[in-house]
């Protein structure tokens, strides 16, 4: 297991492959998984790697994903510790998940009728092409599990919504000179922030944060435009209709704004039978599971319209995601691979 853990971990945090430019590293994916010579990797219509073993009614999907957010970093292994961009999020993950499934298979045989798949899916850190092409096709697991840094003993129950908003405001133009006499548009973009901002202290756990903002020009003009996108995250229990709603009326009169991504928030219940059997094989695997609702999103938010019987989870610290300091251990990948494997074998002997 350690061998083909730190030759996949190893080559594809070699291989940057930030949102959108995956293909390399869905190659390297599937070149050293063919060499396992177990079940069938392939490359699907969108660039997803996906991986199959098996047939049958009884189907388990795995769903890592293979981006990762800009921002390349040095790749290191001292043959404990491996450092690099993806190395938590969400790379490792995939590569625990990978393995542990590889190994599952060792267990189970093609006329089990049972089928297992694992997907390395691109565009999680950006819209989620890989997942929404699942949803598009109309597939039918059974179960799903997401691979996610949760720690090795933590079971992702859900993850907050989100909506991203783009805010446009106008002004008048002028003279900067005299100010009095214009309207601006960057403050108008200002004033409306901070009325929406104030929203988070009317919801618990929502939060509101500025991802980019344009406006006006290096000369003595009043702003005519500003423009911002401002990432709106939904704990579960809200309604994004209500809240977009209050958006709008926190607007200055001289703003509009459009939604450009949308993703609702996720709770599942812990007795659901994916969930129990990934708990099982973590309290197998001598930990403590711990149930976790995240504070991101993730493609556990868009894949749970395949089946409610859907949990996330993987190996690293989950803090350290999109850090310059992204890092996992052998021995954590490899305990996450051990509880990958477990639950496969544990979710298909219960749904026998």
């Amino acid at each position: 297991m350690r061998s083909l853990l730190e030759e996949l971990m190893l080559e594809l945090l070699k291989t940057y492959s930030p949102t959108g430019n995956e293909l390399n590293a869905v190659r390297k994916y599937v070149d050293i998984v063919r060499t396992t010579g177990i079940g069938e990797v392939v490359i699907d219509d969108v660039g997803n790697a996906v991986l199959n073993y098996g047939e049958g009614s009884k189907w388990l999907l795995l769903a890592g994903h293979i981006d990762t957010v800009p921002g390349e970093l040095p790749v290191s292994y001292d043959g404990e510790v491996f450092k690099g961009r993806g190395a938590v999020d969400a790379k490792g993950p995939l590569v625990a998940m990978t393995v542990g499934a590889l190994e599952a298979f060792k267990h189970l045989r093609n006329t089990d009728g049972f089928k297992v798949t694992v997907a390395a899916l691109v565009g999680e850190e950006g819209r989620s092409p890989g997942a929404r092409a699942l949803i598009k096709k109309n597939i039918k697991p059974t179960a799903i599990i997401i691979g996610e840094p949760s720690g090795c003993d933590g079971v992702v129950i859900g993850y907050r919504g989100s909506v991203k908003i783009r805010i446009k405001c106008y002004g008048s133009g002028g003279h900067s000179s005299y100010p009095e006499g214009g309207l601006s548009a960057i403050e108008e973009f200002l004033k409306s922030w901070l009325r929406i901002k104030e929203l988070s202290k009317a919801h618990q756990h929502l939060s509101l944060g500025v991802n980019y903002i344009y406006g006006g020009q290096p000369f003595s003009v009043i702003p005519k435009e500003c423009e911002g996108i401002v990432d709106v995250r939904i704990p579960t229990g809200l309604d994004i209709e209500n809240i977009k709603s209050e958006i709008n009326n926190h607007l200055s009169n001289h703003c509009t704004y459009e939604v450009i991504d949308e993703t609702p928030p996720i709770k599942v219940s812990v007795n659901l039978p994916i969930v129990r059997a990934l708990i099982r094989s973590i309290i197998n695997n001598n930990l403590k599971p711990s149930p976790v609702i995240k504070l991101g999103t993730s493609d556990m938010n868009i894949l749970a319209a395949l089946t409610g019987n859907i949990v996330s989870y993987g190996p690293g610290n989950p803090e350290l995601s999109h850090s310059d300091y992204e890092e996992v251990s052998i021995e954590e990948l490899e305990l996450g691979a051990r509880v990958y494997r477990d639950t496969i074998l544990e979710f298909l002997r219960i749904n026998s």
